[in-house]
C-alpha cells in the first residue's frame, strides 16, 4: 500500500511518523522519532539514518502503537490517539518501511504491539480467531516434535506480514530510514526487471521447452511474484533460479513460501510438483551456455529445501555438466543434509550458501524448527564445502538486537579462521516483530550489542579479506576474491 504524507517536517532531527486507518500518513507535531535496537529505545541522530527515496513504500503496522521521543520530557511516549490538522481523530498505527535492494536494517521500528483490546472491532474478531488458532497449531507441532514459542497460543494480535519492519522518519528534506548500505551491486534494481518485454520473453523461452515444469513455475514466478532470479532466466542474464522441492525439512517461524493456514499470507506459493532431473538439467543447462556471467541457483522462495530431493538435483546437475562447464552452480540450502551437499559438489556444483539467522544453537532451532536434523548438521554442511573446494557464503538473517551481539562475532569468526566461509550475505529477516522478539531469549542471556553497522565493522576488522553484500558475487572470477572485503568509509 502506498501510504500518504502529510506536510513536511523543519524538524532538525528526524520527526515520528504514524498511520491513520485509512493509510495517510502523519508527520506528528511534537515527538521525534524513536529507533529500538532490539532491547532498548535510542533517540536519533543524523547518523543513524539515511533518505530514502522518495518513491519507496511505506507501510503501516495495525495492530501497534507509534512510539516517539519527547524532547521536551526526555521519555519516550507511546501514542495513543492522534489528532490532524482538520479536526480527525483516531488510534494510530506505527510506520515503516522494507530496506530497499542491497540495504540493511540498522533498527526496528519503536512501537507498542497491542492485543485483541485494540478498538477496531473486525481486528479484534480476527485477533480471537487467529488466538485460537495458533493454539491449535501449537499442539498439532508439539505432536510432530517440533518447537513451539510458549507464546504460541496467547499472542491475539494479528500477525503482521513478512516484511522487515524499519524504522522510519521525516525530515525537512523527506523520509529517512535507520539503513545502511552493504551491497552497490545495481544488476537487482527494480527498473532492469519490470519491463514491458518480459511477457515476450516468457512466451518465447516457453515455446522452446513447452513441457517443462520447471519453466512453467518460473513463468509464474517472474510474471505474478516479481521475482529477479526467476526473471533473469527469461532475460538470458547472470542468476537465474531454478526451484526443485516441495517439501522442507523445517517448520521456520516465517516462512516465505508457506504458513500456516491461521498465519499471514506468504509473498510468494510454493511449488507444488517434483520436476525431473532432466526437466531441471534442461533449464541449467540452457542458462549456463547462454548468460553473460552465468549462474543457476537451487533453493528459492517459492520452495522447500533442495538437498531434500538428492538423487534428482544430483543427477540434473550431472545432466548439466554433461553439456557444459560453463558458470556458477550455486546450492542454496538450510545445510540440513551436508552430504548431499559433497555429492552436489563432486558432480559440478561449485558454490554453496547456507542460510542460517545465528550460530546460537538454541535460537537457531526455535526459528528453524528443524524437522530431521541438528544444528550440527548445517554446521558440517559448510566444512563439506570447504573441503570440495566450494565457495562459501552464508544467508545470515539479521535481527538488531541479536545479530549484532560480540558473541555472534566471536562464532561467526571460528568459522573464518577455519576456511569455511568466504562472504557473508546480509539479509532482513523478515517476520512479525511483535511476535518474535517474545522468542528470544531475555536481556540478561545476550552478550554486548555492537549496533549491526559495528557488527559488520568488527567483523571486517577481523576478517579483512572475508566478503560482505546481500547478493552473490557479479563474475566467476570474483568469488575467490584478494581483495579487502568491505571498504570501511561505507559504514
Amino acid at each position: 500500500m502506498i501510504l500518504r504524507m502529510g506536510k513536511k517536517s523543519t524538524s532538525e532531527r528526524p520527526r515520528l511518523l504514524v498511520a491513520a486507518p485509512d493509510g495517510a500518513v502523519f508527520e506528528h507535531p511534537t515527538l521525534e522519532m524513536a529507533l529500538d535496537n532490539g532491547l532498548d529505545l535510542l533517540r536519533v541522530t543524523q547518523k543513524d539514518v539515511i533518505p530514502l527515496a522518495a518513491d519507496w513504500d511505506l507501510m503501516a503496522m495495525p495492530g501497534t502503537r507509534p512510539v516517539g521521543y519527547d524532547p521536551q520530557t526526555g521519555t519516550f511516549t507511546a501514542v495513543t490517539t492522534f489528532t490532524t490538522d482538520d479536526g480527525r481523530t483516531f488510534e494510530p498505527w506505527a510506520v515503516a518501511c522494507h530496506p530497499p535492494p542491497g540495504y540493511v536494517r540498522a533498527f526496528h521500528t519503536a512501537a507498542e504491539y497491542t492485543d485483541a483490546t485494540h478498538p477496531d472491532t473486525k481486528l479484534r474478531q480476527q485477533a480471537e480467531e487467529i488466538a485460537a488458532r495458533r493454539a491449535r497449531d501449537a499442539e498439532k507441532m508439539k505432536k510432530r516434535g517440533l518447537h513451539v514459542l510458549d507464546s504460541a497460543g496467547d499472542d491475539a494480535r494479528p500477525g503482521l506480514p513478512l516484511w522487515a519492519y524499519t524504522a522510519v522518519g521525516a525530515t525537512s528534506k523527506g523520509t529517512v530510514a535507520a539503513l545502511f548500505l552493504a551491497d552497490e551491486t545495481t544488476r537487482w534494481s527494480p527498473e532492469l526487471f519490470y519491463k514491458g518485454d518480459l511477457k515476450d520473453r516468457i512466451r518465447d523461452r516457453l515455446a522452446l521447452d513447452p513441457d517443462n515444469q520447471v519453466l512453467q513455475q518460473l513463468s509464474q514466478c517472474a510474471g505474478d511474484y516479481l521475482c529477479c532470479c526467476a526473471s533473469n532466466v527469461f532475460y538470458e542474464r547472470w542468476e537465474g533460479a531454478v526451484p526443485v522441492a516441495p517439501a522442507c525439512t523445517a517448520a521456520c517461524l516465517g516462512c516465505l513460501s508457506k504458513e500456516p493456514a491461521w498465519n499471514t499470507p506468504t509473498p510468494q506459493k510454493r511449488l507444488k510438483f517434483q520436476p525431473t532431473p532432466d526437466e531441471i538439467a534442461r533449464v541449467i543447462a540452457h542458462h549456463l551456455e547462454r548468460a553473460p556471467e552465468p549462474m543457476m541457483s537451487f533453493g528459492q522462495g517459492c520452495e522447500g529445501e533442495p538437498t531434500m530431493n538428492g538423487p534428482v538435483i544430483i543427477e540434473s546437475i550431472r545432466l548439466a555438466r554433461a553439456r557444459t562447464p560453463r558458470g556458477i552452480i550455486n546450492i542454496n540450502t538450510n545445510g540440513s543434509r551436508p552430504e548431499t551437499v559433497r555429492a552436489c559438489a563432486q558432480v559440478g556444483a561449485n558454490a554453496l550458501r547456507v542460510s542460517i539467522n545465528t550460530f546460537d544453537r538454541d535460537v537457531y532451532t526455535m526459528y528453524y524448527r528443524p524437522a530431521d536434523y541438528t544444528f550440527d548438521d548445517v554446521i558440517r554442511s559448510l566444512y563439506v564445502g570447504r573441503d570440495m573446494g566450494m565457495h562459501n557464503s552464508i544467508n545470515l538473517l539479521i535481527w538488531p538486537g541479536w545479530t549484532d551481539q560480540l558473541a555472534e562475532v566471536d562464532r561467526i569468526s571460528k568459522l573464518v579462521d577455519d576456511g569455511a566461509l568466504q562472504m557473508i550475505q546480509l539479509r532482513n529477516l523478515c517476520v512479525d516483530p511483535g511476535y518474535f522478539r517474545t522468542a528470544l531469549p531475555p536481556r540478561e542471556q545476550r552478550g554486548m550489542l555492537l549496533g549491526m553497522k559495528g557488527f559488520v565493522a568488527e567483523l571486517h576488522r577481523r576478517h579483512p579479506k572475508l566478503r560482505f553484500g546481500t547478493f552473490n558475487p557479479r563474475l566467476a572470477a570474483d568469488w575467490w576474491p584478494e581483495v579487502p572485503a568491505f571498504p570501511g568509509g561505507r559504514l
